[in-house]
């Protein structure tokens, strides 16, 4: 099987995030902030050999890796299936309201989670073997695949932290 080299990335600042908003499968709106950091991250990969760049369908995911795609002369490969957790009952609620000890079944689990990061893994070995490719994802679900090449166990993500908007990790697969 050919090697993948992967960009992982996280969306820029969104507005909701200024809220903490859990946005979960909802949109987003980059702030400012976002828009910037979203120039910046452009210009640190100019230089990166990027055959693809894919992202979450969701807008805060897509407008971020808009902006990327214009340096590589490239468009955005949008796909579902690196959308952001799914926080059910709870999307567009900040933290504070989350009961975290009673989580109802709308939320996605961090099992649910894991799988659809394999997914994801899988739909890139497919469809991009032997390519450089830069995923604009989101938080959570940017743990999840983290976790799950690293051989880890689905409730490992939990102890990662959140990426930083826009900072990139480099992995092989």
């Amino acid at each position: 099987m050919k090697k993948i080299d992967l960009l992982l990335t996280r969306h820029g600042e969104t507005i909701e995030n200024q809220r903490y908003v859990l946005q979960g499968q909802l949109p987003g709106t980059l702030s400012p902030l976002g828009k910037e950091q979203a120039v910046v991250l452009a210009e640190q990969l100019k230089q990166e050999p990027l055959d693809v760049i894919v992202c979450s369908d969701l807008a805060r995911s897509y407008d971020t890796a808009k902006v990327v795609a214009g340096y590589h002369g490239k468009q955005p490969q949008p796909t579902p299936l690196l959308r952001e957790m799914d926080w059910g009952i709870y999307t567009g609620e900040t933290l504070a309201d989350v009961d975290w000890e009673h989580l109802p079944p709308s939320v996605e689990s961090v099992d649910e989670l894991y799988h659809r990061a394999g997914e994801f893994v899988n739909y890139l070995r497919v469809k991009y073997a032997g390519k450089c490719i830069l995923a604009v994802g989101h938080g959570a679900f940017n743990r999840a695949i983290l976790t799950y090449l690293n051989g880890g166990k689905p409730a490992d993500m939990v102890d990662l932290p959140i990426m930083e908007n826009t900072s990139v990790i480099r992995l092989s697969i």
